[in-house]
């Protein structure tokens, strides 16, 4: 099992990583493909929207309130009511860097002695600072998994008779 040290470290390299994969995928279509929830700009416009109200929110309250209850989110109606489609891929990224170098820092700051504080979600259950350290570094691997599986989707069909020995 990976410690709280590799998910810092995850959490820090994501934003660099999408930079990447979306430079590398420059001119492509990124909008959903028909056999997918989301293509690679949704999972952009998610992370940034997610910064906030999914991480930092939620430690937050758990760090300075007496066993908050946490409320569940709708992802696809808040990319929506967000505005986000309207803003270029360029603006999201940058966004995204900034937010998540706050979120790295202030994330830091925190005493390991307050990973082990409390939350109530109203799915989950109980649910830790340090357990929510981790899944933010899971849901940023998770999503990032997306994007990668996408842009290789667009590059599968042209790979002719090679497609015999690609994995997955």
């Amino acid at each position: 099992m990976l410690g709280l040290d590799e998910a810092l470290a995850t959490i820090e390299a994501t934003p660099k990583v999408v930079r990447t994969i979306l430079g590398a995928a420059a001119g492509a279509d990124m909008s959903t493909a028909p056999d997918r929830v989301w293509g690679p700009r949704e999972v952009l416009e998610h992370l940034v929207d997610v910064e906030g109200i999914a991480f930092r929110d939620r430690i937050g309250r758990i760090l300075h309130e007496d066993r908050p209850f946490i409320r569940s989110i709708d992802p696809p109606s808040r990319l929506e009511e967000g505005g986000y489609a309207e803003r270029s891929v360029e603006s999201l990224l940058t966004e995204f860097e900034s937010l998540r170098t706050e979120s790295v820092k202030w994330l830091h700051s925190i005493d390991p002695a307050d990973y082990a504080r409390e939350g109530e979600h109203d799915a989950a259950g109980t649910i830790k600072v340090g357990e929510l350290i981790h899944y933010w570094a899971v849901h940023d691997l998770t999503h990032l998994g997306q994007m990668v599986t996408a842009l290789r989707d667009g590059l599968v069909p042209a790979v002719g008779n090679m497609h015999l020995f690609l994995e997955g």
